[in-house]
């Protein structure tokens, strides 16, 4: 392993050669990491003593494209021919002490072991020379890998102290390599875990994520990683600082799926920990500008679905139901086929049912809109206009009238008469 020479594209011997003459260029990070194991399904991230603006200014007028990512922290990406590349200038971190991920101060340095410093885990610390040949391995981060371990560099505190986030990137990448933990990086990140509370909900949530799809990074991942990596995080006690009020959670619905977004079997489960007196409510917290800040959108249809499963199991009517989550139905019964089979076929066969019948469970299913009622109610005003809809959407659900144009208005008619709208 020692001596392995690394598989590289020739674009990037090319760069390699091209700055020769100005700085050693370096390989480092996963692409070297994995290199060592044996396999190359990883980003390529490069390192050197060269400025973002030295680098723009050598690689002018060459087909290399170099675009700023990031000015503070050095980072920029290079891009050939499809190929993208990203070199951060070597560089020494000074954090304010929160726990936070991004550093307070950034120094430019042209010594290779003070960058070092300032990354993760050993593994994730080596270099590789594109002109050498030749490993810089300053935490014998080569004999970590050979025993298949996640080990802090220097000291775990001096890792995790800085930035809660590098526990969360221990416990996937332990996950996704099918690493071990080094015993003290182990009860160190345990003993630190508070440092998360300190991270953003949204970096949080992204690092979940990864997490629950550990088992797809690479093709050497196994089948099991997402729980294993879920183990951890029950083991570790994180949940506490994702805004969730348990130490651990039982993971019934996360043990079951297979293809289904996992997250949502992670708030399933969630939910059935917790027990809130609302799930609707604990949910918008959770997932809203105060938890994990999974953005609007993306709130509002975790929201549907897990309270579309357990108003499901709560067995409320067809009508009422499928008016609710008509749209979300043909996710949520993959989860509530894993619970409760009888319910899930009752619900299934009535979902089909309405969809093969064409039958309106929506607003916008009937054959007339908020314009037609204007014409026959010209003053009417728009709540108005929205209790009329609901009027005729549950009249032709019943299948009182028929979801033709001319019989809606002339309901629509009769409805403005008697309420004098």
């Amino acid at each position: 392993m020692g001596s392995r020479i690394l598989n590289v594209s020739g674009n990037l011997e090319k760069l390699a050669l091209k700055l020769k003459n100005k700085a050693e260029l370096f390989l480092v990070g996963g692409y070297v990491r994995n290199g060592l194991l044996g396999f190359y399904e990883t980003d390529v991230d490069l390192a050197s003593e060269l400025t973002p603006d030295e680098l723009k200014s050598y690689l002018k007028h060459t087909d290399f494209k170099v675009k700023d990512k990031s000015k503070k922290l050095g980072t920029v990406t290079i891009e050939i021919e499809g190929e993208v590349y990203e070199h951060t200038t070597f560089r020494k971190e000074t954090y304010d002490g929160s726990g936070k991920h991004t550093p307070e101060k950034i120094e430019f340095v042209k010594d290779i072991r003070e960058d070092a410093k300032r990354r993760d885990f050993t593994c994730n610390a080596i270099y590789y020379s594109l002109t050498k040949k030749q490993y810089v391995d300053v935490y014998s981060g080569k004999y970590d890998i050979i025993r298949r371990q996640i080990k802090c560099i220097e000291t775990p505190e001096h890792v995790f102290i800085n930035d809660g986030v590098r526990i969360l990137r221990m416990i996937r990448q332990a996950a996704e390599l099918n690493f071990d933990i080094e015993k003290e990086t182990y009860l160190y990140a345990k003993k630190m875990v508070y440092r998360l509370k300190d991270v953003s909900g949204q970096r949080k949530f992204s690092e979940l994520k990864l997490m629950l799809e550990a088992d797809k990074k690479y093709t050497h991942s196994k089948s099991y990683a997402y729980l294993r990596a879920m183990d951890m995080f029950n083991d570790l006690r994180i949940f506490p600082t994702f805004y969730v009020p348990c130490d651990k959670v039982k993971y019934t619905m996360l043990r079951k799926v297979r293809t289904e977004d996992r997250f949502i079997a992670l708030l399933i489960d969630i939910i059935n920990t917790v027990d809130p007196d609302c799930v609707e409510y604990y949910l918008q917290d959770l997932l809203g500008s105060r938890g994990l800040c999974v953005g609007a959108k993306n709130a509002e249809y975790y929201c549907k679905i897990v309270c579309g499963y357990f108003d499901a199991l709560n067995r409320r009517s067809n009508k009422e139901y499928f008016f609710k989550y008509y749209d979300n139905f043909n996710v949520i019964r993959d989860y509530l086929k894993y619970t409760n089979t009888k319910l899930y076929e009752k619900y299934n066969f009535f979902y089909r049912y309405l969809l093969n019948q064409k039958i309106p469970v929506r607003i916008k299913d009937l054959n007339i809109d908020g314009n037609d009622i204007k014409k026959v109610i010209p003053k009417i005003n728009e709540k108005s206009i929205g209790i009329i809809l609901k009027k005729l959407l549950d009249s032709v659900f019943e299948n009182e009238i028929e979801n033709e144009k001319s019989v809606l208005l002339k309901e629509v008619k009769r409805l403005g008469n008697y309420n004098n709208y």
